[in-house]
């Protein structure tokens, strides 16, 4: 095949491979647009189940700031029978008292603090809670730092500010992927009726592909471009002799 009837065949090829391509941008345009849909639809609930867990943050702190206030005498009367240990000691007094009244008084220290134990196993499972929250959403979110074994309340008390703070960054990138979604949603509308309706573009690139051969067997020396042409419509060229 060659002179006219090449040219013809060529113009068609370049015809169905322009085709082709805006097909493939409208696939693309339409995930897209899918994607996007799936954002505004569920931003507002990933913002409002991160917001539910806030009550219970916020009690949790609280309860671990009276913690903290309630172990301070005991936190003090422990520190006070270190430094009486220590005195005693640097006088080369008999510190068997001192040493006695300084294990009493860590006793009574960590004993009070095993009530937090409770208090960090349900900032554990509100962390889990989140975290499950940030991995099911359809966009982009930073994990939560893991909740520290310190049974120190003061320690707790932060940790649990800090998840009260991840729950509301999570609300808050919520509504920014929101209005992101809303905004890409023009956009790819705008684009999509410019690239044309997949119904029109599939209907004429089906015209076009039943007037090109499925196989062409070129003679003589044709140029590259002839062949990657054809080739790029989906047409099998017989080993033409390039030039």
């Amino acid at each position: 095949m060659k002179g006219r009837e090449l040219e013809r065949i060529l113009e068609i090829a370049d015809q169905a491979a322009e085709l082709q391509s805006r097909l493939h941008r409208i696939t693309v345009l339409e995930q897209e647009i899918a994607h996007e849909r799936e954002v505004a639809r569920l931003a507002p609930e990933v913002a409002r189940a991160a917001l539910d867990r806030l009550p219970h943050l916020e009690e949790v702190a609280r309860a671990l700031e009276e913690e903290w206030v309630a172990q301070g005498p005991l936190v003090a009367q422990w520190q006070r029978a270190v430094e009486l240990a220590e005195l005693a000691e640097g006088v080369g007094a008999d510190s068997t008292w001192y040493r006695a009244e300084v294990d009493e008084a860590r006793r009574r220290v960590e004993a009070a603090r095993l009530r937090t134990r409770d208090f960090l196993d349900a900032l554990v499972a509100e962390r889990e809670a989140l975290m499950d929250i940030a991995l099911a959403a359809p966009f982009d979110l930073p994990a939560a730092e893991a909740v520290r074994d310190d049974l120190r309340p003061e320690a707790a008390r932060r940790e649990a500010l800090a998840l009260a703070d991840f729950a509301k960054q999570i609300a808050a990138r919520a509504q920014e992927a929101s209005e992101e979604a809303s905004k890409r949603l023009e956009e790819l509308a705008r684009e999509l009726s410019e690239v044309g309706a997949r119904d029109a573009v599939e209907s004429r690139l089906e015209d076009l592909q039943a007037q090109l051969p499925s196989r062409v067997e070129l003679t003589g020396p044709v140029p590259p471009s002839a062949v990657r042409r054809l080739e790029r419509a989906g047409v099998t060229v017989d080993s033409p002799t390039a030039v």
